[in-house]
């Protein structure tokens, strides 16, 4: 498998990839500070006791913030952030293990085509189970290689109690 996503790195412009790598940073870090400055109730409670909102809810809530920082960037600014996005031009998105479809929990791309899926981003809470990360790992991956879907980059965001962890999906 390692070698198809070498392969689909060979698509895109090294630089032009790296650049957008660089900004999506920016916007991470800054929308992940927020999340944990406004509302790390979400994630955990003031004791760090095992008091947390569903996935879903956090996912979603650092999905707004994070499109406040794309919709300001240069660059990003003219790609779509979608979470739990199922659509596939005129169809559902369908993986070879996943025939009925699925959908990720964020991603960057323009709507109705499949010509600049950017980012594809899948979040898990502190308390998930690492088999369920290691799904997940896996889902990414797909996406990357898929001829069909292309994605250029692909991230596992970790909730932890305490701060947010960027796992790159290489």
């Amino acid at each position: 498998m390692k070698e198809n996503i070498s392969m689909h790195r060979e698509i895109y412009d090294i630089e032009y990839k790296e650049k957008v790598k660089r900004e999506l940073i920016k916007c991470l870090k800054k929308a992940g500070e927020e999340l944990y400055l406004l509302d790390r109730n979400l994630i955990c409670d003031d004791n760090f006791i095992d008091i947390h909102a569903h996935e879903r809810s956090i996912c979603f809530k650092f999905g707004l913030y994070l499109n406040k920082y794309i919709d300001s960037n240069y660059l990003l600014k003219k790609y779509d952030l979608d979470a739990e996005y199922n659509r596939d031009i005129e169809g559902v998105k369908r993986l070879g293990n996943r025939p009925n479809g699925c959908y990720p929990d964020l991603i960057l791309h323009k709507r109705g085509s499949n010509e600049n899926n950017i980012l594809i981003i899948e979040c898990k809470g502190w308390w998930a189970y690492e088999k369920d990360i290691e799904e997940d790992k896996e889902k990414i991956t797909e996406f990357l290689v898929s001829e069909r879907y292309n994605y250029m980059l692909g991230l596992l965001i970790v909730f932890n109690r305490e701060n947010i962890v960027f796992d790159w999906i290489e």
